[in-house]
């Protein structure tokens, strides 16, 4: 649920049967993978701090990256977050919508800001944020490092008031832009978003062979990211050259993606399908990974 502000999308997707999904992809491609968490990995909850991958998709996702497949996670969630969701697999990750970014280690030498932030004045409109919160028991802001987030989870009716918030303290500041999301509102800094994230980790992923890239995700904030592999934004490399991969949905929602899946569960069938298509397709490379105590090959 949102409160409504979100744009008007017409696109009615094609829904994908989570066993059938190989049957959409091709042997003469190479694919990868990138995945939202919440809502797409983990089930959503109304605390984000009860959120958890399962053993037996992050198990799962390391199946597939044995067989060659890059795989990166898109995510609104911190980058400390989002690697403690993950761990043990280390996997490129884009964090708080792309402003925090690691391409292939826990290094902070891999570690960019895609957009500049002026960390002074976020502080000066986080305490905004609390001061205006203070009157409702009901609101959570989180600090997140690079933006600040008003989630009205606990009272889903606080929704247009999450909005007024929000709203009113950015009109002293802008530079900064609101971002809708599942019972919350987020100020990030201008130009930030999940579709410019995955086409900076695309650039890096591409090799020799061309990637399609998978996008799956279930927020609003997912939409730049569906439409940036579907073609509708221009790559990074080479402004002429159009990406044409797969956006698919999780949930029945309005969407710009192509595809969709009912729910996270379908998105555990779905990956299944696909290492099922990876095992015919390439050869495992010899990998160890302990998930929280269990070895997995």
């Amino acid at each position: 649920m949102t409160s409504g502000r979100s744009p008007s999308i017409n696109r009615r997707p094609i829904y994908i049967p989570p066993k059938n999904f190989a049957d959409y992809l091709s042997y003469q491609q190479e694919y990868c993978l990138f995945l939202d968490i919440d809502g797409t990995l983990a089930d959503f909850t109304m605390n984000p701090k009860d959120s958890v991958i399962p053993d037996s998709t992050l198990i799962l996702l390391q199946k597939i990256q044995s067989h060659g497949i890059k795989i990166a996670v898109v995510t609104g969630r911190s980058l400390a977050e989002a690697r403690q969701m993950l761990s043990p697999l280390i996997l490129p990750i884009a964090a708080t919508h792309g402003l925090e970014i690691a391409f292939d280690d826990s290094s902070d030498t891999n570690q960019t800001n895609v957009v500049s932030v002026d960390t002074m004045e976020l502080a000066v409109i986080k305490q905004s944020i609390i001061q205006s919160c203070i009157p409702f028991d009901d609101f959570t802001v989180e600090n997140k490092p690079y933006s600040v987030a008003l989630h009205f989870r606990k009272n889903p009716a606080l929704a247009d008031e999450a909005y007024a918030i929000m709203a009113e303290t950015l009109k002293t500041h802008n530079n900064w832009s609101l971002k809708s999301g599942k019972y919350v509102w987020e100020v990030v800094p201008k130009g930030v978003n999940k579709g410019t994230a995955i086409l900076t980790l695309l650039e890096k992923m591409q090799s020799s062979e061309s990637l399609c890239p998978i996008f799956m995700g279930d927020d609003i904030t997912d939409e730049a990211g569906f439409v940036a592999v579907q073609g509708e934004s221009k790559s990074l490399e080479d402004d002429s050259q159009l990406i044409k991969g797969m956006g698919i949905k999780v949930g029945c929602e309005p969407t710009h993606a192509d595809y969709y899946v009912r729910n996270t569960h379908e998105v555990t069938v779905l990956l299944n399908s696909f290492l099922s298509f990876c095992q015919k397709h390439t050869a495992p490379v010899e990998a160890t990974v302990r998930v929280r105590g269990r070895r997995v090959i």
